[in-house]
């Protein structure tokens, strides 16, 4: 299971009970099609969760490396992080002196 998409999951439920107590006989064919996209992207969400269980709770990278000292335990993010802070100190003059 994967709870990283268990809130969206949840979202879009409340989102198809709040339709559910809206139709009526003369419901337009726009709010039918809005329904119907909303169900589909519930579906989607279900498959989502109802899958494997992600390495990392990394939203860009569920299935990526794992760094364990990383927030998100995501490699590549962290990775990217830790060149953006090194580029910042750089940048700020906080690089180490070259001997």
């Amino acid at each position: 299971m994967n709870p990283n998409q268990l809130p969206d999951l949840g979202r879009a439920l409340r989102l198809l009970g709040e339709h559910g107590e809206a139709v009526t006989r003369d419901m337009p064919e726009a709010k039918l099609e809005e329904i119907r996209k909303d169900l589909a992207r519930a579906v989607d969400l279900l498959a989502t969760v109802a899958g494997p269980k992600p390495h990392t709770d990394c939203k860009l990278h569920p299935f990526g490396a794992v760094d364990e000292d990383a927030p998100d335990r995501c490699l590549f993010c962290q990775t990217r992080r830790r060149r953006a802070e090194a580029e910042r100190r750089s940048q700020a003059g906080w690089a180490r002196p070259s001997y």
